[in-house]
């Protein structure tokens, strides 16, 4: 499904994000990628879609390289990967639905984009979108009036409407109080247990990794220094993955 290999990124060609970042994400589970802030979770996430440039490796989905991709094919690539964002990233004038079915731009002409030309097909898929992830009552709500984990349900609708074969979740519950944490991640699991379909997700919670997750990969100074299922993530695999390095140490690996 998803294979990243000897990943690597820097900024300004001198502060690097990622050294040398291998794993592999498997169809119909949930892999959660935790490690401390500024380790280069959201640069692994947005390098997989290519929202951003890295400099070297490989990123293999379906065994195509997304790194070699030009811009129609990474088009098309894109079209069978959701993307959920730690601030919902809707368009808070419109309804839930309309936000929903911008899942299939991705799919259509510039100009059925741009005008908003949408199938009743479309609009009925949307709509049963709505309904399965509990809020069908909200379709005509206009998205700034909904509230947090409501728009983070209404952003995996709209990522569902692209028949994704992955999920890519950046920090999908940052912002959520613990009850719309559990609605959203039992979202999440759901989708991958019933509808097989591939989660990855950032998370800083390590319990919630641990309730959710099949598998977890750790990330400190832009390497993997935990890759395992969850199982394995002990109290002391956590202390290994959170504990600040020195230069000397940042080239060991810890495989757990």
């Amino acid at each position: 499904m998803l294979t990243v290999k000897h990943l690597a990124k820097s900024y300004n060609g001198t502060k690097k994000s990622l050294t040398d970042v291998s794993f592999s994400v498997s169809p119909g589970e949930v892999t959660v990628i935790i490690g401390p802030s500024g380790a280069g979770k959201t640069t692994i996430l947005r390098s997989i879609n290519q929202l951003i440039r890295d400099d070297d490796g490989e990123i293999l989905f379906d065994d195509v390289d997304m790194r070699q991709l030009n811009r129609r094919q990474l088009r098309d690539a894109r079209s069978h990967i959701g993307m959920i964002f730690q601030n919902y990233n809707l368009i808070e004038p419109l309804t839930a639905l309309e936000n929903v079915l911008h899942g299939c731009l991705g799919t259509k002409s510039n100009l059925a984009g741009m005008f908003s030309l949408y199938r009743n097909s479309e609009k009925t898929e949307a709509l049963q979108l709505l309904q399965k992830v509990g809020l069908g009552d909200f379709a005509y709500q206009q998205c700034r009036n909904l509230s947090g984990g409501q728009k983070q349900r209404v952003g995996i609708a709209r990522a569902l409407m692209q028949h994704p074969k992955i999920i890519l979740c950046d920090e999908p519950i940052a912002s959520l109080d613990p009850k719309s944490t559990t609605v959203v991640m039992d979202l999440l699991r759901d989708l991958a247990t019933n509808d097989g379909i591939s989660v990855l997700i950032n998370l800083h919670q390590v319990d919630i990794a641990r309730t959710y997750a099949d598998h977890v990969i750790g990330i400190n100074n832009g390497q993997v220094v935990f890759d395992d299922r969850t199982a394995a993530l002990t109290d002391t695999a956590v202390t290994d993955i959170y504990r600040k390095t020195t230069s000397s140490e940042r080239s060991l690996v810890y495989e757990g």
